[in-house]
């Protein structure tokens, strides 16, 4: 059976829908085989569905995963684990961000750097390297709202990754929180 991370988790407007889909996609790609927090979640979710309150619901579940041999240190290291499955993407994430900024913005830092060097030296040229002078202040201007529009993207994107992070890894600390103090 096919269980739909996406249905397991609160889902909230600060959750930015292509961050939430690429971190439930490392925690569907780092699923465990046996009994784990997420098939425990799901047993969880579904009786609160069916009117359980959350202790008896947490108890219930437990009690028929721990006939397929789950222990609550057992259910606890694998909340463990995906949360260090959310860490590792976290850790990606970051190094992706890192070459974005050096890609998109501080080589264009050193391009308008460089460009701006150009100028100074064609001031000192004659007059017929003024449409010289044009076309480079334009291309800084260019490359400028082109590094703006790049800083803003790419600040954006990290925004909607640290919400949607900082959701789901607070929802299933607490998750980790209410199954260790239940049962």
């Amino acid at each position: 059976m096919t269980i739909n991370l996406k249905d397991l988790f609160e889902v909230s407007d600060v959750m930015n829908d292509k961050v939430l889909m690429k971190l439930l996609t490392a925690m569907k790609d780092g699923q465990q085989k046996e009994f784990d927090y997420i098939k425990f979640k799901q047993s969880y979710k579904g009786l609160i569905a069916m009117g359980m309150d959350e202790s008896t619901a947490a108890k219930s579940a437990f009690i028929t995963a721990s006939t397929m041999g789950v222990t609550k240190d057992k259910l606890m290291l694998t909340v463990q684990h995906y949360k260090n499955v959310l860490n590792k993407e976290k850790e990606q994430f970051a190094l992706a961000l890192k070459n974005q900024i050096a890609t998109n913005i501080d080589a264009k830092s050193m391009e308008i750097k460089r460009l701006q060097e150009r100028i100074e030296e064609n001031k000192r040229k004659m007059v017929q390297l003024e449409n010289e002078q044009t076309l480079i202040a334009t291309e800084i201007q260019s490359l400028e709202e082109s590094a703006s529009s790049s800083r803003l993207k790419i600040e954006e994107t990290r925004d909607n990754f640290k919400s949607t992070f900082d959701v789901l890894f607070m929802e299933i600390e607490e998750d980790g929180i209410l199954y260790d103090r239940i049962l």
